[in-house]
């Protein structure tokens, strides 16, 4: 359903129902306005925008008679329609929204109604897939529709979830919540293609301590059915104690220009561990839509009877002829099919600012913590700290303000790493306060390795696909949203950097370590800005980052970059910029197990930055086949592709990948990896991957192509488990 404010030459009508002056009125006459419409404000007229106002109230009354009076209607006797949905389980990353698909359900149903209050639905068509292996059992009610608006009990998940909260419009409602009339809005209503006019009434319980519910209901202004519900929950009403949140919008349309039935249904569910802070959870997300009514259909009685949810046999639901593909849904709506729907960010950005300092989150206020990469903070091993234990707790203290402390002990240096969090909570979660000490940080422009298979391989084969620094200070970060699609991060730093060096091959005979790439250390002070942006073509996105800082040495004369600063004399400063854009498609064909991506980016250096603010290509995950960390400059471009396919779902994945790119700069940087010139060469990369057991684990075989070319055999974990790991 859209929003839409009225057209045409007189007044211009918003949202809310009142209207524009047009501009060229005189001041006067604007004034004169204004003081005759204050004058006119009637006291039930103020008393609109308050809690628990009269009309409000009689709102919601006349809609719990309309309710009730549906079963009365002499001219509505029974319906049957037909309902198709999918069902989608995730991973979800809880710091940034990303999704990792799990499993996808499709459902076709039969509904019927008959008066008074006679229910039934039966699953004719029930198929699914899955991407990555799981046990998930689905309650009933999640794979089929709302008929009554939940009647005057909201029951979730066959009361394991959700159990007796009271309906807005039940019997009793004005003992149990709050109302505010709201607002007032043209809905377009899809089922029909016509307009309506309604009210939108906000619900809060009085007491936030008991179960209830959270949200708006939207009103006929004619009728007062009810056109809409958007709504989520108290902490106290979720039976499930690993539930985060429930998010539901239920949509009813106009049928026959008279009667009000269900029409599109959506609901979000999510789950975290109830002791354990993780950037990870798992979300439920069903979407349907109810059509093909059929008004008064003579229904045998004999087809109440049982139970008020059955379904026909597996094979006859599998062989079910789905209008679409089982993928059909996600397809359309490209890549932004894994993320929230924005009905449901605006039912809980709605709910999070009528609950005001009350919490919605159902789980607990104090738990164990670990950041992101979350088994990697926990325990790793690398030869620039040695063996690495860590942990931490999280608790909020308050709706609008969230704490973690997290440290650890790096046998191999001898330090320990301290880090302090402060959260805007669930309120703000994007404004966030970091102090920290012996922050481990990596080179750039991309990450090389998954944080346990780099452990792994240190272990094992003494390769550390890192170079770390260690940094000592803090940062404040805060997201704007500047739509429903762009966002924009900024960040601001000021830390002490210190190098890292081995501090485990003096240890290990016979050690294969690469040598440590010699950093800058000195005070570090800069303004990062950080955006991704949607593009006209389908797929297509673009990545922005600017940086404007500020590195002192601390010692002294201007250092060559990627010398050792020690032993000199006063200190020196110099300013410093970067510019980086990137862009990345991504196309996948799910129902034919195919997938396209591509990705091209690059940047430069502006000014005099340190060792560790410069690029570094070569090896795995930029240009494999190549040295790792080959090539260094002040400016860089790569180009990425990869094809995939399968070959023997879920077992066997074919990929296809190359790439291309150079790193290069006005000075010749010399450093126990590689060599890097303003002559450095393109380098070419080719190769044939295997993805193994849901294309969680890769097996790559990789070819360098030009002088220094070689072949290389490299394992990785696909690049969403990362964050994990």
């Amino acid at each position: 359903m859209n929003t839409r404010a009225g057209r045409g030459n007189g007044p211009v009508f918003t949202k809310g129902g009142a209207f524009l002056i047009p501009t060229r009125v005189a001041i006067t006459r604007l004034a004169l306005f204004l003081i005759v419409a204050l004058t006119l404000v009637s006291p039930a007229a103020a008393q609109v925008q308050r809690w628990n106002g009269p009309r409000a109230l009689e709102m919601i009354g006349e809609a719990r008679t309309v309710r009730q009076g549906m079963a009365q209607d002499s001219t509505l006797q029974s319906y049957s329609s037909q309902a198709r949905g999918y069902v989608y389980f995730y991973l979800d990353r809880g710091d940034t929204g990303e999704r990792v698909l799990v499993k996808t359900d499709q459902i076709a149903l039969e509904v019927y109604w008959a008066a008074p209050d006679k229910f039934k639905q039966r699953i004719v068509g029930l198929r699914d897939e899955k991407k990555l292996p799981t046990n998930i059992h689905y309650h009933l009610d999640h794979l089929v529709v709302v008929q009554d608006e939940f009647g005057d009990r909201i029951r979730i998940g066959d009361g394991d979830e959700v159990e007796a909260v009271v309906h807005p419009a039940a019997a009793g409602s004005e003992g149990v919540y709050d109302f505010l009339l709201s607002d007032s809005v043209t809905l377009d209503l899809p089922a029909t293609d016509e307009s309506v006019r309604v009210y939108e009434i906000q619900v809060r319980p009085k007491n936030f301590e008991v179960p209830g519910f959270v949200g708006s209901v939207f009103l006929d202004r004619d009728t007062k059915a009810i056109v809409r519900m958007s709504f989520t929950f108290t902490p106290a009403s979720y039976v499930d104690s690993y539930l985060h949140h429930i998010s539901i919008s239920l949509e009813n349309s106009l049928w026959e220009g008279r009667y009000w039935l269900p029409y599109r249904q959506q609901l979000e569910l999510r789950r975290e561990v109830p002791y354990l802070d993780i950037p990870a959870g798992s979300v439920i997300r069903g979407s349907f839509e109810v059509r093909e009514y059929e008004i008064n259909p003579e229904l045998p009685p004999s087809l109440f009877l049982g139970s008020t949810i059955s379904a026909l046999p597996e094979a006859t639901r599998k062989a079910f002829p789905f209008e679409e593909d089982l993928y059909a849904q996600l397809e359309e709506e490209g890549l932004e099919g894994f993320q929230s729907p924005p009905e449901m960010e605006e039912i809980q950005a709605l709910a999070l600012s009528i609950a005001k300092d009350h919490y919605l989150s159902g789980l607990r206020g104090t738990r164990l913590f670990l950041p992101s990469p979350t088994i990697s903070s926990a325990i790793r091993h690398n030869r620039t700290e040695g063996l690495f234990l860590g942990g931490g707790f999280s608790h909020s203290p308050a709706p609008s303000l969230g704490l973690a402390l997290y440290g650890g002990f790096s046998f191999g240096r001898e330090k320990p790493t301290l880090e302090m969090r402060v959260t805007g909570g669930e309120r703000s979660p994007t404004s966030q306060l970091h102090l920290y000490q012996n922050r481990p940080r990596d080179l750039g422009p991309v990450p090389a390795i998954s944080g346990v298979l780099n452990s792994l391989a240190s272990l094992t084969l003494s390769q550390d696909y890192t170079d770390l620094f260690f940094a000592t200070g803090a940062s404040v970060t805060h997201t704007f949203a500047l739509s429903t699609e762009i966002e924009l991060r900024m960040t601001a730093r000021l830390e002490r950097q210190r190098r890292g060096k081995d501090v485990v091959s003096s240890d290990v005979e016979d050690t294969d370590y690469r040598p440590v790439i010699s950093l800058d250390r000195g005070s570090w002070a800069s303004l990062e800005a950080t955006g991704s942006f949607p593009t006209p073509m389908p797929g297509l996105s673009l990545s922005l980052e600017g940086t404007m800082g500020r590195f002192d040495d601390g010692f002294g004369n201007s250092i060559p970059v990627g010398a050792s600063s020690a032993g000199m004399g006063e200190s020196t400063s110099d300013n410093f910029g970067s510019l980086a854009a990137g862009f990345t498609y991504e196309k996948g064909w799910l129902t034919r197990g195919t997938a396209l991506w591509a990705d091209l980016r690059g940047g430069t250096l502006l000014g005099e930055p340190p060792m560790q603010g410069y690029f570094f290509l070569g090896g795995r995950q930029t240009l494999p086949g190549h040295a790792f960390r080959s090539q260094v400059g002040d400016r860089f471009w790569l180009a990425r592709t990869e094809g995939s396919m399968d070959l023997l779902h879920p077992i066997l994945r074919l990929r296809a990948f190359g790439a291309a790119g150079r790193a290069w700069g006005k000075e010749m940087f010399q450093f126990p990896s590689g060599t890097g010139s303003g002559d450095t060469p393109v380098l070419f990369s080719a190769g044939l991957g295997l993805g193994l057991g849901w294309d969680v684990l890769r097996l790559d075989f990789a070819r360098g192509l030009g002088d220094g070319g070689e072949w290389q055999v490299i394992l990785a974990v696909r690049s969403d488990f990362w964050p994990f790991l």
